[in-house]
């Protein structure tokens, strides 16, 4: 209908017709006509009284009126749902905990991997713009990459981790922090809470010792006073003066693997920090820095790589490095603004598990109550026909039982966040396996809250969205009959539930068998103390150097100490060492097998390097299978004699006689880049390329050892020697003890560490079960949390096809009926119900096993630790075939429960209802 008036008017009511169009379709149906003839009667009589005020009041009105109605629809299409789901509460009850668990493992998947690879340094500005060098470098390295100006706008240099014997008000603890250059904070952006940060003169060697604490130490150790700002503590039996304190939340350049507490200028030399001692800041060969730039603007990641690449290719080439002509790159920068630094293309790997083993879990929950749902809306043919018959749209109809689906949802997701927040929560209580006291926050953030919200939403879209297109496609005749929810319709292989099935069951066994390799393959670290006795074995680490002794004091101190403990009549042997058994696995070497008579040299091979006090074997109960323990005189005499595990005999003399050969040994580099914490060395004689020749004077038992191992690996042991105690370890040097069987061995030796002298402080004391279960307890973990994930997604799969069957068994009732009224015998009606059920296992089974099969060379192929774990469990049986069958078992149990209903379906009951 037209309108002629003024042209206010009629741009006016054009408006007003376009939001009429805008209102529900009920709306519409009932008042659309009688609302746009009422305006267009009355609108220009407003136009004479009210002008355009009355107009803009008039598009005002019908503008708040639309999505009121919307809202009031929506309104009552939640009370429907909530009454709705209410009348169901079974379905209610088993669709709520198989999203909210679902949603649950996905968010804390999400939430690992926000912690590990997403989440950028707290309290950093600009993040993006910082890159890091994936390996360290040596101090004179450095120099020369800070004067690139055309690349970085600032560099800093700090070796972490580094650990300090702290003491405030006369109690001493160990403490971990970085060694840094003046502009380490500067380059970061970071500003300090209370006093200030190094400046430029504060890396110039002779200048007075300070320290920067975080905030955490500030408040726990320090009272949160500020007046200690401009005080001294001791570090290292050093007075040093605290001149700042860092942000809240800042604990370092890279907190995920070094958090740290304290930072020193590498000014201050060997007198504070023994890493830096022996000119370490001169000698080009010892890299042990770890470098973080902030790039110029413009300048990309990948040019600055390639600048620096040439730099350190120059550097070898002026240094004489003996390996100067090797082939790949030298530099490789990883993103620096990160909790954990990472190349781009590493970030896959992280991001690749979590994302595959969530989405398989969403999938099946999905996939299920999906089932669920079809088969709820079977029941309801006749209510949805009846209400199409009266007018209402299909789009309604679909609204609403999507309005359902985001209810079931929405409460799933309340649930799932809930529970997730306090199964993280749970993580802080996991303590790692590794000298610094690490302990990773992977509760929830923003950032994971949003993530489940969106997760939330799609899941009612994903799983609703199909029931209702297929349940608002009911024929109105025969629905509407007194039967028509039990009419025999055409039986179709691909209809949407035997694909949802199908999905649900290849999802659910992709997820079994990936999982149960990495569980499998963890569980065979298990038995790792295999190889020596724990029982009545105590350790306790010392670390006189750092308490402020001399190196000449603290041979003195060790030399005296193992006297006495030999003394005490609750230790039966005692033995000084820098490596246990069941530890993380130290920095390795390489070493080439002499001929007998100095002939030709083998091939470079690789093992684990321990340094082991002379008594080490007799203590530990690692049986020496040929030759000698070390003596006396292989501590204090010229480094000769090494003693090799039972594996390198094996793979270097098989069958041939090892005592008396000669190897020569040379140290390697830091590698690999992901390396944990505690797994490396930054001591010259480790670093350093020196190759020198050892004989080997005895082999010893082999014993398992690091995260994941599928045999024990070869070792070399070499005499834990007198100028080791001037550097040890990060972990110190470690006093093992075996006691009496009743006796407090532990109390007993911190007594005689208490009387031999004050400033000594014992730290990490503990039993061997004890440093076995917490190495064991990250791994045991991990195995529950795969396990009971996949005997989740289990469960859910033959839940979901139980009531596949179910449905199939209401929806078939007249045919099975019919088939039992011409003679059919019960045990046809079975084998007819369960053929279906085979069929649909069947496919289920080969689509799983070829999505577990490219899920796991994915994990392999990205991950060496994950192909590690592959190799040792995909031969396995149980893998192999143990978890296909326990599906097919379970799934063809849960067909032939409802099935077996079949048997009892009396035909002239159904055949009378129609």
């Amino acid at each position: 209908m037209s309108h002629r008036g003024p042209r206010p008017v009629a741009i006016s009511l054009r408006l007003y017709r376009a939001l009429a169009g805008a209102f529900p379709y009920e709306f519409k149906n009932v008042y659309g006509e009688e609302l746009l003839q009422v305006t267009e009667d009355a609108i220009e009589e407003i136009w004479r009284k009210h002008g355009a005020r009355g107009l803009l009041r008039l598009l005002a009105d019908i503008a708040v009126r639309v999505p009121a109605e919307h809202l009031a629809e929506l309104k009552q299409d939640v009370r429907y749902g909530l009454r709705a789901l209410a009348a169901s509460p079974g379905f209610t009850a088993v669709a709520l905990i198989s999203l909210s668990l679902g949603i649950a493992i996905a968010t804390c998947a999400f939430s690992e991997l926000n912690e590990v690879a997403l989440r950028n340094l707290p309290e950093v500005p600009r993040p993006d713009e910082l890159v890091a060098l994936q390996l360290p470098v040596s101090f004179p390295s450095y120099r020369r990459f800070r004067e690139q100006r055309d690349l970085f706008s600032s560099t800093a240099a700090y070796v972490a981790p580094a650990p300090f014997s702290v003491s405030v008000n006369g109690g001493a603890e160990r403490m971990w922090g970085h060694l840094v250059t003046a502009s380490y904070f500067a380059t970061l952006g970071v500003r300090p809470v209370l006093g200030r940060f190094f400046d430029p003169a504060q890396e110039q060697p002779g200048q007075a010792a300070s320290v920067v604490v975080s905030y955490r130490f500030w408040q726990q150790r320090l009272g949160a006073d500020a007046s200690f700002v401009g005080k001294s503590v001791r570090i290292n039996g050093q007075p040093v003066t605290v001149i700042g304190v860092a942000p809240l939340d800042f604990l370092g350049a890279s907190p995920l693997f070094f958090p740290a507490d304290l930072w020193i200028p590498v000014s201050v030399g060997g007198r504070v920090a023994p890493e830096l001692a022996g000119d370490a800041l001169e000698r080009w060969d010892l890299s042990m820095f770890r470098v973080v730039g902030r790039l110029q603007k413009g300048v990309a990641a990948a040019s600055a790589e390639a600048a620096l690449d040439a730099v350190a290719r120059q550097i070898e080439q002026e240094n004489g490095d003996a390996n100067r002509n090797r082939k790949g790159r030298r530099v490789r920068l990883v993103q620096g603004g990160k909790v954990l630094p990472l190349r781009k293309q590493d970030v896959p790997f992280f991001s690749s598990f979590f994302l595959v083993m969530a989405g398989l879990v969403m999938l099946i929950a999905c996939a299920n109550v999906a089932n669920m749902m079809l088969a709820r809306a079977a029941g309801r043919r006749r209510e949805i026909a009846v209400r199409l018959s009266l007018g209402a749209s299909r789009a309604r109809l679909i609204r609403q039982l999507l309005t359902e689906s985001l209810i079931v949802s929405a409460g799933a997701g309340v649930l799932g966040f809930l529970a997730s927040a306090w199964l993280l929560s749970l993580s802080l209580q996991v303590r790692m396996p590794l000298p610094m006291p690490l302990r990773y926050d992977f509760r929830p953030d923003g950032r994971v809250l949003l993530f489940t919200m969106a997760l939330t939403m799609l899941t009612g879209l994903v799983f609703g969205l199909a029931p209702a297109l297929e349940a608002t496609r009911a024929d109105l005749a025969p629905a509407l009959k007194r039967g028509g929810n039990v009419l025999l319709g055409r039986h179709r292989a691909l209809s949407l539930r035997n694909v949802l099935m199908v999905s649900q069951l290849a999802g659910s066994l992709a997820l079994l068998v990936i999982l149960g390799i990495l569980a499998l393959g963890i569980q065979t670290t298990l038995g790792i103390q295999a190889g020596f006795d724990p029982h009545g074995l105590y350790l306790i680490s010392l670390d006189p150097v750092r308490d402020g002794y001399s190196a000449r004091e603290a041979a003195d101190f060790f030399e005296k100490l193992l006297d006495r403990v030999h003394r005490l009549p609750s230790i039966a042997s005692a033995s000084l060492t820098e490596t246990v058994p069941v530890s993380m696995a130290g920095a390795g070497v390489t070493f080439a097998a002499v001929g007998t008579g100095g002939g030709g040299v083998r091939q470079m091979q690789s093992a684990g390097r321990h340094v082991v006090g002379k008594d080490y074997f007799d203590t530990t109960g690692i049986p020496i299978l040929a030759g000698r323990s070390f003596r006396r005189e292989d501590e204090t005499g010229p480094p000769r004699a090494v003693i090799v595990s039972e594996a390198l005999v094996r793979q270097v003399w098989p069958g041939e006689d090892p005592l008396g050969r000669r190897i020569e040994i040379e140290n390697v580099d830091l590698a690999p880049p992901l390396v944990l914490p505690g797994s490396f060395d930054f001591r010259p004689q480790i670093i350093e390329k020196r190759r020198l020749a050892f004989e080997v004077v005895g082999v010893a038992g082999d014993v398992g050892e690091g995260l994941i191992v599928q045999k024990p690996p070869p070792v070399i042991y070499f005499p834990l020697r007198t100028a080791d105690y001037a550097r040890p370890s990060l972990e110190g040097v470690t006093l093992m003890i075996r006691g009496v069987p009743g006796a407090d061995a532990i109390g007993s030796v911190r007594r005689e560490i208490a009387a031999m002298s004050q400033q000594v402080t014992p730290f990490h004391a503990r039993s061997m079960p004890e440093q076995i279960e917490q190495f064991m307890g990250v791994l045991r973990m991990a195995a529950w949390t795969y396990g009971v994930v996949g005997v989740f997604g289990l469960i859910l799969a033959s839940v979901g096809l139980a009531g596949v069957t179910a449905y199939s068994v209401t929806q078939r009732a007249r045919e099975i009926g019919i088939r039992m009224a011409l003679g059919a015998r019960p045990g046809n009606v079975l084998a007819l119900v369960m053929r279906e059920g085979l069929a649909l296992v069947a496919a289920g089974t080969l689509l799983g096993l070829a999505g577990a099969w490219a899920g796991s060379r994915m994990l392999a192929a990205i991950s060496s630790t994950a192909g590690r774990v592959n190799s040792t469990s995909t031969s396995d049986p149980v893998v192999l075939f143990g978890a296909p069958l326990l599906l097919a078992a379970l799934a063809l149990a849960a067909c032939y429960l409802p099935a077996r209903r079949s048997m009892g379906i009396d035909p002239a009951v159904v055949l009378r209802q129609e």
